[in-house]
C-alpha cells in the first residue's frame, strides 16, 4: 500500500490522520516541521504528502515547503494534498480552496479544509494516488 508523509505540528491531528490512514492499509511517516524538508522528503520516498499550511515557525511555511517540494527533479511529482484550518484560524479576508491550486502560488494537487470528514480525506488520497 502506499506511504503517506503528515507534515504538521499538531499532534492530535496527526494522531486522527494516522487511525483512519493505518485503519485502511496506508503506511504512515511524521515529520512536524519543516527542518531538512528537502532532504527529509527524499530520504523516506512518500507516495503522497499531506501538508498543513501554518506552523509555529512560519505561518505560510506550507506554502513555501509546497514550492520548494515542486522545484525539486527528486519530489516534484509526489501528489501533495494540503490539509489545513488556515481559513478559520487566520484573519485573512479572503479563504483558501480548491479553485487556488497552481503551479505557482499553491502547487499541490489538491487542498481540504481541517476538520474533514474520513470519508471525503480517503476518496481524495485514493484520486490523487490512483488517477
Amino acid at each position: 500500500m502506499a506511504k503517506i508523509l503528515i507534515i504538521d505540528d499538531d499532534q492530535d491531528i496527526i494522531d486522527n490522520l494516522t487511525m483512519v490512514l493505518e485503519g485502511n492499509g496506508y503506511t504512515v511517516m511524521v515529520k512536524g516541521d519543516m527542518d531538512q524538508l528537502l532532504e527529509d522528503v527524499k530520504r523516506l520516498h512518500p507516495d503522497m504528502i499531506i501538508l498543513d499550511i501554518m506552523l509555529p515557525e512560519d505561518s505560510q511555511a506550507g506554502f513555501k515547503a509546497a514550492r520548494l517540494l515542486s522545484k525539486d527533479e527528486n519530489t516534484g511529482k509526489i501528489p501533495i494534498l494540503i490539509l489545513s484550518a488556515v481559513n478559520q484560524r487566520s484573519n485573512l479576508s479572503f479563504s483558501f480552496s480548491e479553485n487556488d491550486v497552481n503551479t505557482d502560488f499553491m502547487p499541490v494537487a489538491a487542498f481540504l479544509e481541517k476538520p474533514v470528514e474520513p470519508k471525503i480525506l480517503l476518496n481524495k488520497i485514493k484520486q490523487l494516488l490512483y488517477q
